[in-house]
């Protein structure tokens, strides 16, 4: 009897019973389950040997409100292009906060290079990108950002436009932040969390994470192989 109301009063039982959801999909992937404070938790592991960590968190960056899936891989293969996929809606924001960004800066060239935020260089590196397939609704609900349209056209493919614009129940706003980028040799996703959260997006949203995360790791070894 006291094992049980011991078990049930276990923060870390009660962080799995709130997070089973999550648990249920990164523990069959290989991927360990991290208990943290506030509701927080990571799960960490490795896919074809290369680091994966997934977050759920606070937001950490000032254009996300409440709380973060924050999901990277390392694909290992550092790239010279990049691709950068967010809502258009966070787009505009980042384009409001770049410009408050650059009015705050008032030092040497120098200290712009450091100081710039790693999104406002995006904004700045990489154009808006567009081609013929996923249809004017996708573009109008993402812009899509990159140095290179073809690796942009080769990432975002049917499947993976199919994911973006075909949330569980229609119960992912297409205003709420979700952020893409495979920015040199590191696959990252950040996904603002709905007010009241809905397991099924966040599965879906690491399912693309992990089918995106898989092809660049093919595409790695391939490289690899041929070096």
């Amino acid at each position: 009897m006291w094992t049980t109301v011991l078990n049930t009063l276990s923060p870390a039982r009660r962080q799995r019973t709130r997070h089973a959801a999550l648990i249920g999909w990164a523990e069959p992937r290989g991927l360990a389950f991290e208990p943290r404070r506030d509701g927080a938790c990571a799960f960490t592991g490795a896919w074809s040997g290369h680091a994966v960590r997934i977050e759920l968190q606070a937001a950490g960056r000032s254009y996300l409100e409440g709380q973060e899936l924050n999901a990277r891989a390392d694909i290992g293969v550092p790239l010279p292009t990049g691709v950068v996929l967010m809502n258009r809606s966070l787009k505009r924001a980042m384009e409001r906060w770049s410009a408050y960004v650059y009015s705050q800066i008032t030092n040497s060239l120098e200290t712009v290079a450091q100081d710039l935020p790693e999104e406002v260089r995006w904004l700045s590196t990489y154009r808006d990108a567009g081609w013929q397939g996923p249809g004017e609704a996708f573009f109008a609900r993402y812009a899509v950002l990159t140095d290179s349209p073809e690796e942009a056209r080769a990432l975002i493919d049917p499947a993976v436009v199919q994911a973006l614009m075909h949330w569980p129940d229609d119960a992912r706003s297409p205003d709420t932040p979700l952020l893409l980028m495979r920015v040199r040799g590191k696959l990252q996703l950040r996904l603002q969390l709905e007010p009241t959260r809905h397991a099924g997006c966040e599965r879906h949203a690491l399912g693309l994470f992990e089918l995106l995360s898989q092809r660049l790791l093919a595409q790695a070894r391939d490289l690899s192989s041929r070096a």
